[in-house]
């Protein structure tokens, strides 16, 4: 799978680059196309076991993933 993904970026000729971010508070990929957010991966931890993977590529659900909000003690 992971080379079917690789070979379709290559012939296309596009970038593709991911960084780290949080989201709901797990940790998280940004994935980017041509400098552009193609999706989030997240991973949902428990006791360090993976119990969660999920990606989100809906474009309204992910415009809110570069903003940061920012948390305070009550």
């Amino acid at each position: 799978m992971t080379r079917f993904i690789l070979g379709g970026i290559r012939k296309h000729k596009v970038t593709f680059t991911t960084g780290p971010t949080m989201v709901n508070g797990s940790p998280a990929l940004i994935l980017r196309i041509d400098g552009e957010i193609d999706g989030v991966m997240a991973v949902r931890l428990r006791d360090t076991r993976i119990t969660g993977l999920y990606f989100v590529r809906n474009s309204e659900k992910l415009t809110r993933v570069e903003s940061e909000t920012p948390l305070s003690l009550r």
